[in-house]
């Protein structure tokens, strides 16, 4: 049962709904909550059931982690676990990821968490990074506790100086962090990211105010230089559907594609 009625979960449920630019009848419609109930839930004159905060979430394609703190408002315990990649409990998971990076092999491949930090990488990514920086050397250079591989990017003493196609690439950064910031407007880390990146002393005063005008490139090049070799890939971004565990959800893994021939050939050559 829940508590006390939550004037914090109506705010909270009225703050996603305008987020998400969803009248009450249209969630109502979505969720099969009455117009009227949704009314009296975010003026706090109801307490809604935990199948309620559910199916609202549901509807608003709500983040995991964010779920669980309207459930907390509403009086109910948060449901969805965070368990770390390594805990038995994920096993499978991390061998799907692992399976699916060697697979990748000898191209690159990356798992990001939900802070863009660096879990896992196959041999492919060390030998290629590997080239220009020791990459856990860097990060503890740079003591990056979030975004650790856009801040290894942008980073002098990081992968930086290597980049020939900066701007592009930070540019690109800058837009995934705000579509991110788009899904999910509660979260703490974003805004101090995309605050970093604009004010990055080669970022363009344009990046100060969001461009949706302009349809996104298709793939954005990651083009590196080093000792007169040139080196230049995309990347495809994948997720496990439908996660109901917040580590899950929030995970991500990049492969890295050889956008020339004499990438492909070079990086099948460091094997």
């Amino acid at each position: 049962m829940g508590t006390a009625i939550s004037a914090d979960f109506g705010s909270l449920l009225k703050d996603w709904r305008n987020h998400r630019r969803v009248s009450q009848l249209r969630l109502a419609t979505d969720s099969g909550i009455s117009q009227r109930h949704i009314s009296f839930l975010e003026t706090g004159r109801s307490n809604p059931s935990r199948g309620m905060v559910l199916a609202l979430s549901d509807s608003l394609d709500i983040p995991l982690r964010e779920r669980n703190t309207l459930l907390q408002t509403a009086g109910y315990s948060a449901i969805y676990s965070e368990e770390g990649l390594t805990e038995a409990s994920n096993q499978v998971f991390r061998e799907a990821l692992q399976a699916t990076m060697d697979h990748q092999e000898p191209y690159p491949a990356i798992v990001l968490d939900g802070r863009w930090n660096l879990v896992m990488a196959n041999q492919g990514a060390l030998r290629f990074f590997g080239l220009f920086i020791d990459v856990a050397q860097s990060l503890a250079d740079l003591q990056a506790g979030e975004f650790q591989m856009v801040r290894l990017s942008m980073a002098e003493n990081g992968l930086k100086p290597y980049i020939s196609n900066w701007q592009e690439l930070a540019y690109g950064f800058l837009q995934r962090a705000r579509r991110a910031l788009l899904v999910n407007p509660r979260d703490p880390g974003l805004p101090g990211l995309i605050e970093e990146i604009v004010s990055h002393p080669e970022a363009p005063a344009t990046w100060r105010e969001p461009d949706w005008s302009s349809p996104p490139a298709p793939a954005i090049n990651m083009t590196l230089e080093k000792d007169g070799e040139r080196f230049s890939l995309f990347t495809m971004l994948a997720h496990f559907g439908s996660a109901q565990q917040i580590t899950l959800e929030e995970l991500s893994m990049e492969l890295f594609y050889p956008a020339d021939s004499a990438t492909r050939e070079r990086l099948i050559g460091l094997v």
